[in-house]
């Protein structure tokens, strides 16, 4: 449920970057486990969903990134880190995205931001942006789906990648002049 308030939606934000800041300095998985404990406690309606998403998008990434590190301390002989910092780093990037989409998804930006106009207009642009760039990638998907008798696989996703890119690029451009236009031209 979104807060219609501008006053709660402000206080979930700078909470939101006060435990940002915090968690990202630590290190200890004990306290990162509990602070995963605490955030699921608190921010527990929708929590499922929330983990799902953090599980789909957040952990392929983090865990990938462990694995390469564990893969290339080996190959070059160097010491290894161990599991535990590598361990702790996971379990802060799945914390932080846990978090950051439990916030976005109680508080009201636009009202929250709405004494710094400064404010409002990054997050209008940006918000343009990442939905120009789901469409696109939506429609790419699509369309490569619908040109193969098949699911696509690695291959055909990377040999489109590079005209994906470039469309992705080109239409970011397009639509980054497009609302800068729109902010002229209302007086901003």
């Amino acid at each position: 449920m979104r807060l219609r308030d501008p006053g709660p939606s402000r206080a979930l934000l700078a909470g939101w970057l006060v435990a940002a800041f915090a968690l990202s300095a630590a290190t200890d998985v004990r306290l990162l486990g509990a602070a995963a404990v605490l955030a699921i406690a608190v921010f527990h309606g929708g929590a499922g969903a929330r983990l799902v998403r953090v599980a789909v998008w957040v952990l392929p990434l983090t865990l990938g990134a462990t694995l390469a590190t564990a893969a290339f301390e080996r190959v070059l002989g160097l010491p290894e880190v161990g599991w535990e910092p590598l361990l702790a780093l996971n379990l802060r990037a799945a914390l932080l995205a846990f978090l950051a989409l439990s916030v976005l998804a109680r508080a009201s930006l636009l009202r929250a931001l709405e004494p710094w106009p400064w404010a409002s207009r990054v997050l209008v642009v940006v918000l343009a942006q990442i939905h120009a760039l789901r469409l696109l990638a939506t429609e790419s998907r699509l369309g490569l789906r619908s040109r193969l008798p098949r699911r696509p696989g690695a291959r055909e996703v990377v040999r489109g990648a590079g005209g994906i890119t470039g469309a992705l690029l080109v239409l970011s451009s397009r639509n980054a002049r497009d609302a800068a236009d729109a902010l002229r031209s209302r007086g901003f």
